[in-house]
């Protein structure tokens, strides 16, 4: 292997190809990322492995694990590629005749706030433009770094260094019942709340909803008599009954039949918006980005406060 890179051998397409490999650790899901047939990635990487004197990735078990030269190079290589993005990307963005394919990462609620309200302002002033969604659960910057969506709107629990990020909506909690319910009428005090039964959503195991440490300091338990893996046709379930969902006041512009009141502890609800670096300065994420902010601005409260 020669020590000297020749930069004659090294493109950039061999660089995506190489940040690819580094990020999924292995050559047959880079090559499923990239479109690409596996004995064309492991030509690629054997020609940067001559390249730069280096075996880059080496066995360990069924996977591979990057070298030290290999984690130097990725560095470099992904900031190449950001420059050279950024080279190629044009300031100007005309939503009526854009192609672009744009991934928005949400939940339930998000979804449904923000969603239709989209797809209407797309429809008019882009119709052109390809909208995927996928849900974040709680991994939305994993698919933020992994390249896997573009956009997401969520509850941030952290603010991790490389992503930007701008509050949505700040709402807070409040109980939804039916209107059948006492609770609609006279309101629900927290000896009413410890003792009343609850419907509790957990879209994925071990998840907790965000109001539970609230309850925890109050000596408040809360036990689900229905745990549901998702808002479907929560109305209904709860029309009729005697259950309580606790969750933010802007359910009630999704489920208008339910009768909704104050929760008895005040726990608030950010909504944030958060994307990756390297697309900051892209016109058309600039668009859906101000798009979003724009609809959140409009939305009215769902709990009069």
């Amino acid at each position: 292997m020669s020590g000297n890179v020749d930069p004659s051998r090294t493109d950039f397409h061999a660089l995506q190809t190489l940040v690819t490999v580094h990020r999924h650790n292995s050559i047959r899901a880079a090559a499923d990322a990239l479109g690409l047939s596996q004995s064309s990635v492991s030509y690629t990487i054997d020609r940067l492995r001559e390249s730069f004197g280096d075996p880059l990735f080496v066995r360990l078990g069924r996977n591979i694990e990057p070298t030290d030269r290999c984690n130097a190079v990725v560095k470099g290589a992904e900031a190449l590629l950001r420059d050279f993005e950024a080279l190629t990307i044009s300031d100007s963005f005309d939503p009526s005749t854009a192609t672009d394919r744009l991934v928005f990462s949400c939940n339930f609620y998000e979804r449904a706030t923000f969603l239709p309200a989209i797809m209407r302002h797309i429809n008019a002033e882009a119709p052109n433009v390809r909208l995927t969604v996928v849900q974040a659960n709680s991994d939305g910057h994993r698919q933020l770094e992994d390249g896997m969506c573009d956009v997401v709107v969520a509850p941030m629990l952290s603010h991790p260094s490389g992503f930007h990020f701008r509050r949505l909506i700040t709402e807070r909690y409040a109980c939804f019942v039916s209107r059948n319910s006492p609770f609609a009428t006279h309101g629900i005090t927290l000896d009413d709340y410890a003792r009343a039964r609850h419907v509790v959503v957990r879209p994925s195991i071990g998840w907790r909803p965000g109001f539970t440490e609230v309850l925890e300091r109050l000596g408040v338990p809360l036990e689900a008599s229905l745990e549901l893996p998702s808002f479907a046709d929560i109305d209904r379930i709860i029309a009729d009954t005697n259950l309580v969902l606790t969750a933010t006041d802007g359910v009630a512009r999704i489920f208008p039949d339910l009768a909704v009141i104050p929760a008895p502890f005040h726990r608030e609800f950010p909504v944030e918006m958060s994307w990756a670096g390297r697309t900051h300065n892209t016109p058309a994420h600039r668009w859906f980005r101000d798009l979003i902010a724009r609809i959140a601005a409009d939305l009215k409260p769902g709990l009069q406060q």
